[in-house]
Formats: C-alpha cells, sequence, structure tokens
C-alpha cells in the first residue's frame, strides 16, 4: 500500500503574474490548490494541497496553459486561467537542465493530446483507490490513452520525452500530489492575480 503522506502546508513565495511571465517556460508544470467542493473532495482524497495539474506553453507569443479539465485536453491563455481560477495556481520549474529541443519536444506531445475527452472514471478511480490505501500499478506504459484526467496528462507528456516525473508510479495511478513531489520539479512561486483596473 502507499503511504498518503500528508504535504507541509508553506505557504509559497507569490509573485504578480506579469512579473512571472516571461521567466515561463515551455514544459512547466501548473499546479493548483482549487477552493471549490470538487476541489477539496480531490485534495482531501489525496491527502494533498493540490487538485488540478496543467502545462505551460508559448503559443505564437502568448503564454497558455495546456490542461485536461471536464471538456477535455484544452488550452487556455495563462493570465485568463490565473484570473478565474477559484484558488491558487502555483508555477513549478524542473530541477534539471532541458535544452530546447527537448522544451519542443514536450510541447510537441502536448499538443497531439489536444481534444481528447476527460477521463472522468479514471480520476474517479483513482481517488478511491488513493483514498483506500489500495495498491496501484507502478508501471509507466508508453501507450496513448484515449481519455485522459489532469495528472495522468502532465506525468503522461513527461514520460514520452524520457523524464518520469512519478517513479514507483504509473502515470495512468499518478495525482497531482505525486507530481508536486517530483524531485524532477521545484516551487517557484504562487502566481497573484493582476490587479483589476479602474
Amino acid at each position: 500500500m502507499r503511504s498518503r503522506t500528508r504535504f507541509k502546508h508553506t505557504a509559497p513565495e507569490r509573485i504578480a503574474y506579469d512579473q512571472a511571465r516571461l521567466q515561463i517556460q515551455d514544459g512547466d508544470v501548473l499546479l493548483y490548490r482549487g477552493l471549490s467542493l470538487a476541489s477539496r473532495v480531490i485534495r482531501w482524497a489525496t491527502g494533498s494541497p493540490y487538485s488540478h495539474a496543467g502545462l505551460a506553453v508559448w503559443w505564437n507569443g502568448r503564454l497558455m496553459v495546456l490542461e485536461a479539465v471536464g471538456k477535455g485536453v484544452v488550452v487556455t491563455p495563462l493570465s485568463a486561467n490565473v484570473r478565474g481560477y477559484h484558488g491558487d495556481v502555483e508555477w513549478f520549474a524542473s530541477t534539471e537542465a532541458i535544452t530546447p529541443g527537448e522544451r519542443k519536444q514536450l510541447v510537441d506531445v502536448a499538443q497531439k493530446e489536444l481534444g481528447k475527452e476527460y477521463a472522468t472514471w479514471k480520476a474517479v478511480l483513482l481517488g478511491i483507490r488513493r483514498l483506500l490505501g489500495a495498491d496501484i500499478d507502478r508501471r509507466d506504459t508508453l501507450r496513448r490513452e484515449r481519455k485522459l484526467f489532469c495528472s495522468l496528462y502532465v506525468a503522461s507528456v513527461y514520460t514520452a520525452v524520457g523524464r518520469d516525473l512519478s517513479r514507483g508510479v504509473s502515470d495512468s495511478f499518478t495525482s497531482p500530489a505525486d507530481i508536486a513531489r517530483s524531485p524532477l520539479l521545484r516551487r517557484v512561486a504562487a502566481l497573484k492575480r493582476a490587479a483589476p483596473q479602474h
């Protein structure tokens, strides 16, 4: 059985989105501390402050987030994502050097998944298994999934380019908590919303 190690709830440094924007690179990971009922259930079931995951990608000069949500794998401007999210959006960067070619490959893999359906039942099964402490599959497969949920999406994109964010846990059983614990990532900051303009 995998233990449900609780996170230390340390407050991250907060940076205004406009200040952080140009420092965020292709393939950086975004983890979300949601405040909605669904987010709180996910956080409770996984013993983590995180309820959602996405990938940052530069696209024609705009910083976007690619993520698997209820309507499927979508792309949204990160500025709108940060502004409209009910909770905190935290930025994680790689602890290892990633070449521009590897980042391009990461983006290519992530973009190929756009439009896929959301894997609702896989996400529910993951939550139940984690909550009950049931054994989970530990092997990654490089097969392309027909349906994805957020952390499966992020983990499988990294696995496809030879970086396993959740060693010892199959991508299909990877939670946002596993991604946050990855030794391949470090938390940089929480992205603050821009103040409303009058």
